[in-house]
């Protein structure tokens, strides 16, 4: 286990935790990698999230508007089942599961998400003349 940094300019031996070289104040390279935020990875522990709700009207919209074509009269139903379906697999998977009251609160916001998610796709879609 290495408990230095060797500083690339000046070769002086700096703590581990350094970010900046004792010496010449030249800033030390960390091992640490930066995150980089991705679209597609979820928080369901936050309060509020605004990918889930994003994602959530985009596919009831496309869903929507694929399925006129084919069922006319049950597209509205078949997309807020396909949102229902969303939003059950992606709190499932990404939420941990430790007691009822957690399960109960979990209900609640998939709940809350899902009419916020059919209602703004709702008014969108009657908005363009999409349905």
């Amino acid at each position: 286990m290495v408990s230095t940094i060797i500083c690339p300019r000046c070769k002086t031996k700096n703590k581990k935790t350094a970010e900046v070289c004792y010496n010449c104040n030249n800033p030390l390279k960390s091992n640490k990698k930066h995150d980089k935020k991705n679209f597609f990875i979820f928080n369901p522990e936050s309060r509020f999230d605004f990918k889930i709700i994003l994602i959530g009207i985009f596919l009831f919209v496309i869903c929507n508007v694929l399925l006129l074509n084919v069922v006319y009269d049950y597209a509205m139903l078949v997309s807020g089942f396909a949102i229902m379906l969303f939003l059950y697999i992606l709190f499932k998977y990404y939420s941990s599961q430790d007691d009822s009251a957690s399960m109960k609160k979990i209900g609640y916001k998939v709940i809350i998400y899902y009419l916020i998610i059919v209602f703004v796709g709702a008014v969108i879609l009657l908005t363009f003349n999409l349905f």
